[in-house]
């Protein structure tokens, strides 16, 4: 899915077998509240663990593609749950292990073998301290992973095998103690002022007889003792000069793995074994003053004076099983001093000892007894993943459980691929056979209580054809459309690779080429030749590569003499070599057409043969290890599959194709589907847990574009898409907008192919009636490829009918499994019986994607957690209990639904909230057809067993919704939260938004069941009583999805509880301020202001506090985002112009630079979002500053009157986003750009007094543009090209700046129109320049917030109106003006009383608010002339219909003037000029505060010589001349 900034929300199917996790590394945190274990695999789990020992599985963490080889903690802050990995082959990976979000990664060339976190005296923070596969020790900064300092040796240099860091009591200053793989001991010392030096050499080293040391440790409290383990003995040394105090040999059969010390004089040693042995050491031989004062000896003790350490207790579990590999062993010290021993093993057991303390009396009773018996102290905890599964009353749910035979059940899924553009997943299982099933379908089955798909109603379709295990699966369509729909590949393990025919089960070919089972199918890149392009490459374990034509049905190429397993494939098209690379680092080159090895290269030079091959092909990361495919599917998917999967859906692939050769595209193109399904395993044993990702946007845009093919002619032009939509008569309107004329087409092209493509299908289908596998595929059921019920409209081609219904089964599963269940009872009952939502049968495993294709995946069991501590005893609940309602016995468990006919009366608790209740709301919950669907205690009331547990996996799945999901993670909770506003509020803007409205109606009318969530399209008999029913339901299915939103959007943190909510994260909503998809960037908006509103004064004062520093002003001017970028300066950002701005995700470390900007980014929109939504409280105010009342809302700090610096800044930083020219560091149109205008828009009146308004409309109005032609009229809600979304947001900001201060905007462009007429009158010469300026090619644009501002606000703009007309005359064209006159080009403005057009004289008269008269010639850039008429305001001007008189009004001085237009002299030579000819007084017209000027009086001449008074008392008075 796609880069950072769409929303994919994964959840995982993760089958009844646990994932194989044999662990290599096991860390605990220091509150000792998780547990943090690596993989051989290369995934990461993180446990809980809490106060009594339990243990939970809390998330899997995938990234990584080799063995962990060690962790580390990556922050001390409390609010920074940090860890770091490191892996063999060396990456690092900084996770937040709250959520399993990837921060920050990277790929050193140095591997590490051990990694220790310190907090340095001169730091912040927690530094690295690392060691492994080279001579230095590194210091690691692990926000960042810069290499701080690098410690280095003069003496005998040579690899670490172990060192650690300590501060001496006396001194402020760190040591850093290692030592080598062949025996010397080194001290480095690192004051603790800033180091400058990168590189620092050791201060003292010393040989000593310690060979490959396991682990050094120097004991905390006394630090001068140091334990050194190595294999066969472990040693304690004295740090001051490193003699030898004592030491011990391993036991019989086992090697000592490392330790640490418990106390002073006690040490904890473990084994290969996964034994832990605890020791005393001999006092009298420990140098150091706390060991003397440790604590009072007896007197038996020192008697007898030992020499040796003597063993006093032993770890173990007793386990029968033999262990695979070493155990990862740590010894951990809590902050509240609990000591425990963590193990970690092969089969993914974790266990926990709990050390006790001992005193010396005990100690003394064992030294008495024999040597061989110590006493062993049992395990606190010991779990695996397998035991969490064993324990959940249900397993979780698989893709196949309860789908195949009986006798299938064992049979494991070994490879799956999704075809997206029919809905279908294809599973390859460990015989041989391969299944496909409707992917939508099978999912509802597995995940939601439904009652309409059953085992029998999902169609099947059976390949059997290999012997053994299916190991890969291709099916090439999906990467490009040159190849057939029809064709599908599997490779197995019986070295075949077979063609199928994927619509009648045929099989096509088999190709025996390869001498090993198959490992990996990809497709070449587009632009090889044409004999390749109809071919695939298969990779097999013998380590060959064949190139197999489909074409030809044969093998073009068998490349076969590697000696290596193959471990990535590039392409050279143009020279028409094919690159093989293998994992011992050398290169194979193949001619591809003639199958000659051209040569084999080593060394650097394969390295830059490989940088040097064509990019645009895939690149294939590490084939030799299948188990690895997840990583790399969804780094490559980013590039390569996604790009090609978005060409090959029906619609969007008509529409791309219309809208890439129109001049202008208006469109974004989605990027992927808005499901994809992806297998996955950590071990290649494994059988594969499936992860179905949802594309939030994508989902949108695919209901949204649906939605519009499916209208019909008629209803299309209701909505205003086929006839030309004349905005306003004034200006030139094309008959038909380039973007109608493209969508009209497009529709009607969709259709068309669609109509051909079902029809092809169909004859597909029903000409090969074949019988595959024992099933019959020609009957296809319900949901397979073809549906054989028969629709009353046969107009509407099959195939869409079949596309929508995927489109909305997606959008019911989504919304099915995240809507918060259970909170809202009443709201649930809506959900079930109107919208057609199902509520999940068990918990759902979410997962959450980070940056370049790491993912952390949920695992079953840790909502136990939160269940064990909500009910005291789960299963001592009986069903019973809850039948009779007695609720209160289960806190917190779900409502049980009362049976049909008893539906409680009472509104939603929405509904109570917003006051809107518009329907019945027995008709709003009960469901259609009067059986209420989900009676589930609907048995007799003796209960048996099995119910007693399906009722506790009720109430868990119930506590799962209402409290468990809200405290996985604040990233979580935000995309949960963002997705379910944003698509529901799609749905509402929808027609048929239900998802069971189609079904229900035909039962009702026919008595028939339809299939389940509207798969069939029927239209109900005419009739004026169904089709009010019609809008009714629609209505209130409208109003369903509005409470839905409102519920996630504003209620829920109440309603969760505080504790149990992890609130959304502010600066990812920031980020989605401008967010490319429209309901997305709604959905963000009304989500981070609610967020706002909740969190009160104090909480929006700590954002300030948080975000104020990284506003531009106050950071290093090299890092700013502000300053100039230098010219010539590459700039190494990889990253695309949204990244800015994208997700959710922390960018990959480009630069110091970059993060920072990014920073500065979101501080920019967040406190702009503060200042403008929640600054404007303390507008300037006519009253005195006294303190703001208590409850009174107050503006945060900065940006109030008193203190305006932040208020300053934000805008200056707004104006620079909005002004500044396109750069490489800020491009043109980017979503931060496009923030900066919203908000320049929503918080003007903050901001006004900062800002050069004249530039800031300027620069508005240049983005408006030509905003017809680039803003199409219908939007139909999908993502505008940025240029188009920038112009739309500018047109938006520019009405709110108009109707929040319409003098500022007036004012402002009449000076501007001033000043162009100035520079017009003078410089003739430099035409060209002048017709270039904003001002006159913006024209369309202020006219038409000249109209809206008429409209909104006449009277503001009666007190200007001078102004006003100068910058209408300007916006018009003088031409048009003269021809057709101002009534017919500004209808608008003629309203008013104080303005008249004289089409004879080609004049304007306009009467001014201080008593002016004012004359405009229709001349280009005429100047206005002024004329003193009045006392007062003059509010009402007429001429006279042959142009020669004109009269004026003003109520002030109560006159009425008649004037001479223009003087009679002889052929119209010498001057004219408009002189008073006759004055009547006028009756006092009473005029109090509320009178409206506006509507006072009339002029109205009947004749050449006479004008009526009309006055709004309705009296009327003639006058004449």
């Amino acid at each position: 899915m796609s880069g950072g900034s769409s929303i994919v929300v994964p959840m995982v199917l993760w089958g009844k077998y646990a994932p194989t996790h044999c662990i290599s590394a096991i860390l605990s945190t220091p509150d000792m509240k998780n547990i943090i274990t690596g993989c051989n695999d290369g995934q990461i789990c993180i446990w809980d663990l809490t106060d009594n020992g339990q243990l939970y599985p809390r998330s899997m963490l995938f990234g990584h593609t080799t063995s962990i080889s060690c962790l580390a903690l990556g922050s001390n802050q409390t609010t920074q749950p940090y860890i770091v990995s490191a892996s063999e082959n060396g990456e690092m990976c900084l996770w937040d292990i709250s959520d399993g979000r990837c921060i920050e990664h990277t790929k050193m060339s140095q591997v590490h073998t051990d990694m220790v976190s310190y907090h340095f005296s001169n730091t912040k923070d927690y530094r690295l301290v690392c060691n492994g596969y080279y001579p230095e020790v590194l210091i690691i900064n692990p926000l960042s992973f810069e290499v701080m300092i690098c410690l280095s040796s003069k003496v005998v240099p040579d690899w670490i095998s172990a060192c650690c860091v300590l501060r001496p009591a006396t001194k402020d200053d760190d040591v850093v103690l290692a030592i080598s793989n062949s025996g010397t001991v080194k001290v480095w010392t690192l004051p603790s002022s800033e180091i400058k030096a990168k590189i620092v050499f050791e201060d003292e080293s010393k040989q000593i007889r310690c060979l490959n040391a396991q682990t050094l440790t120097c004991c905390s409290a006394n630090q001068r003792t140091v334990l050194i383990v190595c294999s066969k003995y472990w040693q304690i040394y004295d740090a001051s000069d490193f003699t030898l105090l004592c030491s011990e040999s391993n036991r019989v059969g086992e090697r000592w793995c490392g330790g640490d010390f418990i106390s002073v004089d006690r040490v904890i040693v473990w084994s290969n074994e996964g034994k832990g042995y605890l020791y005393k050491l001999p006092t009298n031989l420990l140098k150091g003053k706390a060991v003397n004062g440790a604590d009072p000896r007896s007197s038996e003790y020192r008697h007898h004076q030992p020499t040796s350490p003597h063993a006093y207790y032993i770890l173990d579990i007793y386990s029968e099983q033999q262990l695979v590999c070493t155990p990862a062993m740590v010894f951990s010290k809590s902050m509240n001093g609990r000591k425990g021993l963590l193990r970690g093993d092969s089969d993914g057991r974790v266990v926990i000892w709990m050390l006790p303390e001992v005193s010396e009396k005990q100690m003394t009773l064992v030294r008495q007894e024999s040597f061989d018996r110590l006493p062993a102290l049992p395990p606190k905890t010991s779990t695996t993943l397998q035991d969490i599964w064993d324990s959940l009353y249900k397993y979780p749910p698989g893709v196949l459980e309860g789908l195949c035979a009986e006798d299938e059940h064992h049979l494991r899924i070994t490879s799956t691929i999704y075809i997206p553009s029919q809905g279908k997943m294809v599973c390859g299982r460990q015989n041989g056979s391969i299944i496909i099933l409707p992917a939508t379908q099978s999912i509802i089955f597995q995940l939601l209580e439904n009652n309409q798909i059953s085992k029998d109603s999902i169609s099947q379709q059976m390949l059997d054809g290999h012997d053994g295990r299916v190991t890969c699966l291709l099916y090439p369509f999906n990467e490009s459309t040159r190849y057939e729909p029809q064709h599908l590949l599997s490779g197995g393990a019986d070295f075949s690779v077979i063609l199928w025919d994927i619509f009648s089960g045929y099989k096509i070919h088999t190709f025996t080429v390869h001498g090993g089972e198959l490992t990996q199918m990809i497709v070449p890149p587009a632009n090889c030749n044409v004999r390749i392009l109809s071919s695939i490459c298969s990779v097999a374990s013998d380590h060959s590569v064949a190139l197999l034509s489909l074409k030809e049905r044969k093998c073009i190429l068998l490349a076969g003499r590697h000696l290596f397993p193959v471990h990535t494939i590039r392409w050279r098209p143009l020279d028409d070599f094919m690159v093989v690379s293998c994992n011992d680092g050398t290169i194979y080159v193949w001619q591809m057409e003639t199958g000659h090895l051209d040569r084999v290269v080593q060394g650097i030079t394969a390295e830059e043969i490989l940088n040097n091959c064509d990019e645009n092909a895939a690149p294939m990361e590490n084939l030799t290890n299948p188990s690895l495919t997840l990583t790399q599917a969804l780094k490559r998917r980013n590039f390569a599959t996604f790009r090609n999967l978005a060409q090959q859906k029906l619609q969007s692939h008509q529409n791309q194709q219309q809208l890439s050769q129109g001049p202008k595209a208006d469109y974004v193109k989605p990027t992927g589907f808005p499901m994809l399904i992806q297998g996955v395993r950590t071990n290649t044993r494994d059988p594969d847990a499936h992860v179905v990702f949802f594309d939030t946007e994508s989902l949108i845009v695919q209901l949204l574009t649906e939605e519009f093919a499916l209208l019909s002619p008629g209803e299309l032009e209701a909505r205003g898409l086929l006839t030309p939509v004349i905005e306003r008569p004034s200006g030139t309107q094309p008959e038909l907008s380039e973007a109608q004329q493209k969508i009209a087409g497009l529709i009607a092209k969709a259709k068309e192919k669609a109509d051909t493509i079902g029809q092809k299908i169909q004859d597909k289908v029903q000409t090969s009636g074949l019988t595959v596998g024992g099933r019959d595929t020609s009957t296809a059921s319900r949901g397979s490829i073809i549906s054989t019920a028969s629709t009353t409209d046969a107009t509407r081609p099959d195939s869409i009918r079949l596309q929508t219904n995927i489109t909305m089964e997606i959008a019911q599963i989504f919304m099915s499994c995240l809507h918060a269940w259970g909170l809202d009872p009443d709201l649930d009952k809506l959900c079930l019986n109107k919208l057609g939502l199902l509520k999940p049968q068990s918990p759902i495993s979410f997962g959450l994607l980070s940056r370049q294709g790491h993912m952390s995946l949920m695992l079953p069991g840790w909502h136990k957690r939160v269940c064990h501590s909500e009910l005291a005893d789960l299963k001592g609940v009986t069903v019973s209990k809850i039948r009779q309602g007695d609720v209160k016995s289960v806190s917190f468990a779900e409502p049980p639904q009362p049976p049909g006919g008893s539906v409680s009366g009472k509104p939603t608790l929405l509904a109570q909230r917003m006051g809107s209740m518009p329907f019945d709301d027995e008709e709003l919950y009960s469901s259609d057809d009067g059986a209420n669907n989900d009676d589930a205690f609907d048995d007799s009331l003796p209960v048996p067993e099995k119910h007693i547990n399906a009722t506790a996996l009720q109430q868990e799945t119930g506590i799962f919704s209402t409290k468990a999901r809200w405290q996985i993670s604040s990233a979580v909770t935000t995309q949960h939260l963002l997705s379910v506003i944003s698509v529901a509020n799609t749905m509402m803007s929808m027609s048929c938004a239900s998802f069971l409205m189609k079904s229900r109606r035909k039962k009702k009318k026919q008595g028939v069941v339809t299939g389940h969530a509207g798969i069939i399209v029927t239209d109900v008999p005419d009739g004026d009583n169904t089709d009010d029913m019609l809008t009714m339901q629609q209505a209130q299915i409208k109003q369903g999805w509005s409470l839905l939103a409102a519920l996630h959007c504003v209620l829920l943190p109440e309603l969760v509880g505080a504790s149990h909510y992890k609130p959304p994260l502010l600066e990812m909503l920031a980020r989605r301020w401008q967010d490319r998809c429209l309901e997305i960037r709604e959905a963000g908006q009304a989500l981070l202001l609610a967020e706002l509103r909740r969190i009160g004064l104090e909480g929006r004062k700590a954002i300030v506090d948080e975000w104020s520093p990284f506003l531009p002003m106050y950071v290093d001017p090299n890092l700013s985002l502000l300053s100039d970028a230098q010219k010539g300066e590459e700039e190494d950002d990889d990253e695309d112009d949204e990244s800015m701005m994208a997700g959710d995700l922390p960018a990959h470390k480009v630069s110091v630079s970059f993060e920072s900007r990014r920073k500065q980014a979101t501080a920019i929109v967040m406190l702009g979002v503060v200042g403008a939504e929640f600054g404007h409280e303390i507008e300037p105010s006519r009253r005195k500053h006294e303190e703001p009342k208590k409850g009174g809302r107050k503006a945060p700090e900065g940006f109030s009157l008193t203190n305006y610096s932040l208020a300053r800044h934000t805008s200056k930083a707004l104006t620079f986003l909005l002004l500044t020219p396109p750069s490489s560091r800020l491009p043109a149109h980017t979503p931060i750009r496009r923030a900066a205008i919203d908000l320049i828009g929503r918080g003007f009146t903050v901001w006004e007094p900062y800002l050069d308004v004249s530039s800031v409309l300027l620069g508005l109005l240049e983005l408006c543009i030509d905003s017809d032609q680039i803003v199409p009229s219908v939007t139909y809600g999908l993502p505008l090209s940025p240029v188009a979304d920038a112009c739309r947001t500018a047109r938006h900001a520019l009405s709110l700046i108009a109707t929040a201060r319409p003098a500022a905007f007036i004012i402002t462009m009449a000076k501007e129109v001033a000043r162009y007429n100035a520079q017009a009158q003078n410089a003739q010469s430099q035409h060209t320049h002048l017709q270039n300026l904003v001002l006159v090619r913006a024209r369309q644009e202020i006219q038409h917030i000249l109209e809206l501002m008429v409209e909104k606000m006449p009277n503001d703009i009666a007190d200007i109106f001078v102004e006003t007309v100068d910058v209408v005359v300007h916006c018009l064209d003088m031409g048009q003006l003269k021809s057709k006159g101002l009534q017919e080009l500004f209808p608008a403005i003629c309203r008013f009383s104080m303005v008249s057009a004289c089409n004879q004289t080609k004049r304007i008269w306009v009467g001014a608010k201080n008593g002016n008269l004012a004359l405009y010639e229709m001349k280009q850039h005429s100047k206005c002339q002024l004329i003193s008429a009045h006392q007062g305001p003059v509010i009402a001007v007429c001429v006279n219909p042959d142009g020669k008189y004109l009269c004026t009004f003003s109520h002030v001085d109560s006159r009425l003037k008649f004037w001479q237009t223009a003087s009679s002299s002889i052929f119209g030579i010498g001057s004219q000029q408009t002189k008073c000819i006759r004055q009547y007084s006028v009756p006092k017209i009473e005029v109090t505060p509320l009178t409206n000027i506006l509507k006072l009086v009339r002029l109205v001449w009947i004749d050449n010589k006479t004008v009526v008074l009309l006055t709004v008392d309705g009296s009327e008075t003639k006058f004449s001349i």
